[in-house]
């Protein structure tokens, strides 16, 4: 199978990496790059206190975080690519331990991506949460004059230094968006089925890239290790997607955002 395809006015590239499940790179929207790499770096789940077991089963490790590598050595079956009207997916399930999961990237010919997972539910016990984590560098027509905005009272608003910016839902869904300043392109960012979810956005910066693992320096969380006052507009900028599956959900459920091309 080769690891570039070219679908409904879409060419991108794929692989199977180690830990951050299956990563895009080199992403072009009719002929524009769009995306310079996008990936999964980790899924975490933390499990609650259990009140159906026995108390004498409990220890200190018991409920997590649990970190979960996606990727080559826990990949169930042989990445596959399926077409659907209008569109192409790249997919791939993988278990480890007693979760699994399945990885979508879907591309559509109108210009959406979807960068999906779907988890199965499964677990120590049913008290859990699952946490995973997309990690997106954006080149709409270029890296180094991006702008990041948020939606607030119906208009968009800039962002110019790094943080954390929950969402927010509002009338069109789209939550966040980042815009090429010269040409006015643009990806627009929505949680999938009004999940709840955070963005992180960060300068991108040498060593804060891959291999990816859930704590930065002195055992921080990773990405909120690396959120600090350095400024994006008008830089390169990298954003993290944080979902979070509670086990009251409805199981399968599939997370993660629902990306739009806009190009000017």
């Amino acid at each position: 199978m080769t690891n570039t395809i070219e679908l409904c006015d879409w060419k991108v590239h794929w692989r199977l990496t180690e830990s951050a499940g299956i990563a895009i790179y080199l992403a072009n929207y009719k002929g524009r790059r769009v995306l310079w790499e996008g990936s999964l770096p980790f899924v975490v789940i933390d499990h609650q206190v259990d009140h159906q077991r026995d108390d004498s089963e409990e220890t200190s490790h018991s409920h997590g975080p649990f970190w979960v590598p996606l990727g080559a050595r826990t990949l169930a079956e042989p990445v596959r690519t399926n077409e659907f009207r209008g569109g192409f997916e790249i997919a791939a399930d993988f278990v480890a331990g007693p979760f699994r999961y399945t990885q979508l990237w879907r591309f559509h010919k109108d210009g959406r991506l979807g960068p999906w997972l779907t988890i199965y539910g499964n677990g120590v016990h049913d008290s859990h949460t699952y946490h995973p984590h997309w990690r997106f560098d954006f080149d709409i027509d270029g890296s180094q004059h991006d702008v990041l905005q948020i939606r607030e009272d119906n208009s968009w608003k800039d962002i110019l230094s790094e943080g954390w910016f929950p969402a927010e839902m509002n009338d069109d869904g789209a939550q966040w968006r980042q815009i090429d300043r010269g040409t006015k392109a643009s990806i627009s960012i929505r949680p999938h089925h009004r999940e709840d979810a955070e963005l992180y956005a960060l300068r991108y910066n040498d060593g804060e890239w891959p291999p990816f693992t859930p704590h930065g320096p002195s055992g921080q969380a990773f990405p909120a290790a690396f959120v600090g006052e350095e400024k994006i507009q008008d830089e390169d900028v990298t954003l993290w997607y944080v979902g979070h599956v509670h086990y009251d959900h409805s199981f399968p459920f599939t997370a993660g955002p629902w990306l739009e091309v806009r190009k000017k």
